[in-house]
């Protein structure tokens, strides 16, 4: 399963309710292939910017495109992409087949090919064997796979995700963050995750965009954003940090063998832990 993944462009994009700019000219390049964490605050921007990557959401400027392809105003329904929902949003009418089969059946595929697909996208998720059961019968975390056999059964070459593991107890989360990990490995789609959970961003992805106030503050490899961030924000919501305030002197070489100081303005310098508190 798996038909490589996408690579997903954002030129300039912003989006205005009223006098609120939830999202201030964001430009992000994701490559094929890649995994991309969206993290922030509550505000930040992270889910707008989803939403406008899902077609749920049209930018007051800007444009999105996918591979070759301006997908700007594309309803959601024709930009052929994956998408796992913070609640699943599971059919609670349908069991595990029903449900995960969906999307061939919304754009009409041959039913015959149905069965085998089903099969195929919960083994990959670990749930063989579950077609027949309801969605009432799942844990939460069965719900979470179900949701992801659903995203994945049609190969799409991007996937999205809106904190899908935020309902889930420790335990379990870290279990799935792994899995995940996995499958994106397996399946070799392109995929763009939000999440506010800045562990589960720095251990499964490829690269972290961190956002505050409608901008990208900063997008690098996670050991890149933990041990060099662009401002004291990041130091402070990457990791635990102690921000404190120094003063830089230089000396420069005057006459014969005299210093004289050369300051330099304040800026915060920081020394902090790592995000799981060593």
């Amino acid at each position: 399963m798996g038909t490589g993944g996408e690579s997903v462009e954002i030129r300039s994009a912003s989006k205005s309710y009223g006098a609120v700019r939830a999202l201030d000219n964001v430009t992000l390049n994701v490559a094929p292939r890649e995994f991309v964490s969206l993290l922030g605050p509550s505000g930040s921007g992270k889910t707008t910017l989803l939403g406008l990557l899902g077609g749920f959401i049209q930018p007051s400027s800007g444009s999105i495109h996918f591979g070759d392809r301006d997908v700007t105003l594309e309803p959601p329904h024709k930009r052929d992409i994956g998408i796992v929902f913070q609640n699943y949003a599971l059919f609670p009418h349908m069991n595990v087949s029903e449900n995960v089969a969906f999307p061939l059946r919304a754009r009409r595929l041959p039913k015959a090919s149905w069965s085998e697909k089903v099969r195929t996208a919960l083994a990959m998720v670990g749930l063989a064997g579950y077609e027949e059961r309801g969605v009432a019968q799942l844990s939460g975390g069965q719900r979470q796979r179900v949701a992801l056999a659903r995203a994945i059964i049609f190969e799409p070459r991007l996937i999205l995700m809106d904190e899908p593991l935020s309902a889930l107890d420790k335990q379990l989360r870290e279990s799935m963050q792994i899995e995940l990990r996995e499958l994106h490995k397996r399946i070799g789609a392109t995929i763009i995750y939000v999440t506010h959970d800045q562990r589960e961003a720095l251990t499964m992805s490829d690269r972290v965009a961190v956002l505050k106030g409608g901008r990208i503050v900063q997008i690098d490899r996670p050991e890149r954003l933990h041990d060099h961030p662009a401002d004291s924000f990041v130091a402070s919501f990457i990791g635990e940090a102690s921000l404190l305030p120094v003063r830089r002197i230089d000396y420069r070489q005057r006459g014969a063998g005299t210093r004289h100081p050369a300051q330099r303005p304040d800026r915060p310098e920081r020394r902090r832990a790592d995000p799981g508190g060593t």
